[in-house]
């Protein structure tokens, strides 16, 4: 855990921290002069979204509550939040995705028909979903209820010893242990057979459950391997960001307290 990504996370954080508190140190005469600044700037930025347009009531009342709270970090976190040019990109892609795959699989109108008389709710939340993405309604389905995981486990083990094209999982745990063990010996040696072998998980697994370079060990077998959502760690520019902030909103907390 020392040299792993979360490792380096906790040690960027540990200097942030001293180099605050130096810093703090360094511009302990200033302090008035801070506070003045630090008043000023919160009230511009109140005024500021009290006229926005671009934001509904509630949103308003968070981000003055966090800006009054924290000022100086408060706004910049609103700045970065904002101008997330990264998540933009991303939300525009994800759309231009969905209206290209919303004609590949169609949807049966017999089908939908069907299904507004039998359960009107139910196809209700049909279309809801329709709208968002490639996903229509099937009849002549059937689903295995397990009452304990034991038991789904072994059926598990069964179908995929029975696939010949495909195997495609989706996690958002993993853990090396007995269950995970019995089918990642599956999945090999499926993967050996020319079997399409694809498994996706949480990055979060990286905290306590899986190394980093998971995704490559399983390459290394043969098994196709996405972390979705990984661990990174902060920015050069997001860190000097919220050092920033933390400081300004940490000089102002302690003048307070001290007066």
């Amino acid at each position: 855990m020392v040299f792993s990504r979360l490792g380096l996370i906790v040690f960027l954080l540990a200097i942030q921290v001293l180099l605050l508190f130096s810093i703090f140190q360094w511009f302990e005469e200033f302090l008035p002069h801070i506070l003045g600044g630090t008043a000023l700037f919160t009230a511009v930025m109140v005024l500021y979204l009290l006229n926005s347009h671009r934001l509904d009531p509630i949103s308003k009342i968070t981000w003055l509550i966090v800006i009054m709270l924290l000022p100086v970090f408060g706004a910049l976190l609103f700045w970065y939040t904002q101008s997330d040019i990264g998540h933009r990109a991303v939300k525009t892609r994800l759309s231009q995705l969905t209206e290209q795959t919303k004609g590949i699989i169609p949807q049966s109108e017999q089908t939908a028909d069907r299904l507004a008389q039998e359960a009107p709710g139910t196809a209700a939340l049909a279309r809801y979903i329709r709208r968002s993405g490639c996903y229509p309604v099937f009849e002549r389905t059937a689903v295995t209820y397990f009452p304990i995981g034991e038991e789904k486990w072994y059926e598990m083990l069964r179908q995929l010893e029975q696939a010949e094209h495909f195997i495609f999982l989706e996690y958002f745990i993993v853990d090396e242990g007995l269950m995970w063990g019995k089918i990642l010996e599956i999945l090999a040696r499926k993967a050996a057979e020319g079997v399409d072998v694809r498994v996706m998980y949480d990055g979060t697994c990286e905290f306590s459950t899986l190394p980093h370079d998971y995704p490559k060990r399983l390459k290394a077998l043969g098994i196709k391997c996405k972390m979705f959502a990984p661990v990174t760690p902060l920015s050069l520019h997001t860190t000097i960001i919220v050092t920033i902030g933390k400081y300004w909103s940490l000089t102002a907390t302690l003048l307070l307290m001290g007066a």
